[in-house]
C-alpha cells in the first residue's frame, strides 16, 4: 500500500497513474517476466515490429511500480530500466489504441527528454498498449525513429497484431507453469496417498481377517481390534477428504446431474450414520418435503451433506438431537433447502471469518475425543459453489449450530 501512496503522489506531480494500477501491476507480476533474461520469442516480436513499420528502434516494455523495464529490443540494448516520469509509454498504457507522435521535440511532455535533446535523439514514437485477456495495460510495443514521421493504417494493425501476439505468448506460458505446479502438487498428493493409504486398509484387512479366523471370544482383544479397525477407518475417510479436495481444486471439475429423489438419498445417509448415532445415543430426525425429483449431481450433494451430518454427531454431546430437514422451494429454477441442526458445542466465533477455508487451526476434537481434519467444511463450500448454491451457518457456543444450503436445481440433465 505505501508504494501505491506513492504513486499517487507521482500523479499529483504529472506522473500519470490508471485508475486501475494496483489491479493491473498485481497482473504484470502475475506473469513472472520482470528482470528475466532475453529471449528469443519475444526479441523475433520486437525486431519484426521494426521491419513492418521501417523503423531503426522497436521495443517491447513492461510498466513496473515506478520503472520501465525493456524485456526485448531491436536497435537499442534489452533490459534497460528508466524512471516511469522519463518514457513515453507511460502514456500508451493510458490508452486502448495506438499512441503516436509524429515528432518528439514538438510536444511539451517530452521536447526536454534526454532521449530527445541528446543520444539518440528519437524524433518519432508510436506504440501499442499490451493489453491482457481481462483488460489491463501492463507495458506497450513501441517503434521509433530518428526522423519525424507516422505510420500507415496498416503499419498500425501490424503493430496491434504484434502486441496481441506478445500477450498470448505471455499468457501461454503463464498457463504452463500453473499446469506444471498442479502437476507437481497431484504427483506429490498421489504418491502421498499410494503409501499413506495401505497402512489404515491392511490394519483393518488383518484385524477383520483375525476376527474371522482366531478370536476366541476374549472380550478385551476384541475391543483392541475393533480399535484398529476404527482408527484405520477414520483415516481412509481423512485421506479421501483430502483426495477429494484435491480433485475439486481442478477448475474442470463438471456436475454429472439427473434426477434425484431427495427424500431416499437422505434417508440412505441417515441409514449409513445410524450406528454412529446409536454409539453416542443420539437421535436424529428428519423431515422431507421433497415429493418430485430434483435435478442435481447426487453424488456431490450425498459427499456435503454427509459432511454436515457427520460434522452434526461429532460435535453433539450424548442425548441429544440432529435435525436434517430437506424442502423443494418453487421458482425458477426451483430450489432445494437443505439445513442440518444440533444443539451441540456449536463453533467459536473467531473460527467464523474463515470457517469454510482449510485450516489447521479448524481442527477439533468431537465430543467424545473424535478427530477432526480441518478440510470437510471447505469441501461442503466448493460443492455448494460448483451447484451455484450459497452456504450460511447459524451457531452459538455451547448452544448448537445448523447450516443452512440453497441450492438452484441445474437445468442440464447429464446424459
Amino acid at each position: 500500500m505505501e508504494v501505491m501512496e506513492d504513486l499517487k503522489k507521482n500523479n499529483i506531480d504529472g506522473y500519470p497513474v490508471p485508475e486501475n494500477e494496483e489491479a493491473r501491476q498485481s497482473k504484470l507480476h502475475e506473469y513472472d517476466i520482470l528482470d528475466s533474461l532475453p529471449e528469443n520469442e519475444f526479441d523475433a516480436l520486437v525486431e519484426l515490429a521494426a521491419t513492418i513499420t521501417d523503423s531503426p528502434a522497436s521495443l517491447m516494455n513492461l510498466l513496473d511500480y515506478d520503472r520501465q523495464w525493456t524485456k526485448a529490443a531491436y536497435g537499442v540494448e534489452a533490459g534497460g530500466i528508466e524512471h516511469r516520469s522519463n518514457t513515453v509509454c507511460q502514456y500508451t498504457v493510458l490508452q486502448n489504441d495506438t499512441v503516436e507522435i509524429e515528432d518528439l521535440r514538438q510536444d511539451e511532455r517530452f521536447k526536454d527528454k534526454d532521449f530527445v535533446v541528446e543520444d539518440p535523439q528519437y524524433r518519432s514514437y508510436a506504440g501499442y498498449p499490451l493489453k491482457t485477456p481481462d483488460g489491463y495495460n501492463i507495458g506497450a510495443i513501441c517503434v521509433l525513429d530518428f526522423s519525424p514521421k507516422s505510420l500507415t493504417d496498416k503499419q498500425k494493425k501490424a503493430l496491434k497484431t504484434i502486441s496481441e501476439e506478445i500477450i498470448s505468448r505471455l499468457e501461454l506460458r503463464k498457463k504452463q507453469r500453473e499446469l506444471e505446479q498442479l502437476n507437481i502438487e497431484k504427483d506429490h498428493f498421489l504418491r502421498v496417498v499410494n503409501h499413506d493409504i495401505k497402512s489404515p486398509m491392511n490394519g483393518i484387512i488383518s484385524s477383520a481377517h483375525y476376527l474371522q479366523q482366531a478370536w476366541d471370544g476374549d472380550i478385551e482383544e476384541l475391543n483392541k481390534m475393533l480399535s484398529i479397525i476404527e482408527m484405520s477407518g477414520r483415516k481412509l475417510l481423512s485421506y479421501t477428504n483430502e483426495l477429494m479436495e484435491n480433485v475439486l481444486s481442478d477448475q474442470h471439475t463438471k456436475l454429472h446431474n439427473s434426477k434425484v429423489k431427495i427424500d431416499e438419498t437422505v434417508q440412505e445417509l441417515i441409514t449409513i450414520y445410524t450406528p454412529l448415532a446409536d454409539a453416542k445415543k443420539l437421535q436424529m430426525e428428519l423431515k422431507c418435503n421433497t415429493p418430485d425429483p430434483f435435478c442435481l449431481d447426487e453424488e456431490k450433494f450425498k459427499l456435503l451433506a454427509s459432511n454436515l451430518i457427520s460434522n452434526a454427531l461429532k460435535f453433539s454431546p450424548e442425548g441429544n438431537i440432529v435435525s436434517i430437514d430437506a424442502e423443494i422451494l418453487g421458482g425458477t429454477p426451483r430450489l432445494l433447502h437443505l439445513s442440518v441442526a444440533d444443539n451441540g458445542i456449536g463453533i467459536p466465533e473467531h473460527f467464523l471469518p474463515k470457517l469454510f477455508e482449510k485450516s489447521k487451526a479448524h481442527q477439533r476434537q468431537g465430543t467424545l475425543g473424535e478427530m477432526s481434519s480441518g478440510i470437510g467444511l471447505p469441501i461442503v463450500k466448493k460443492l455448494v459453489e460448483l451447484h451455484d448454491g450459497t452456504i450460511k451457518v447459524d451457531t452459538r457456543e455451547g448452544v448448537g449450530t445448523t447450516f443452512h444450503v440453497m441450492l438452484p436445481e441445474q437445468i442440464n440433465e447429464a446424459s
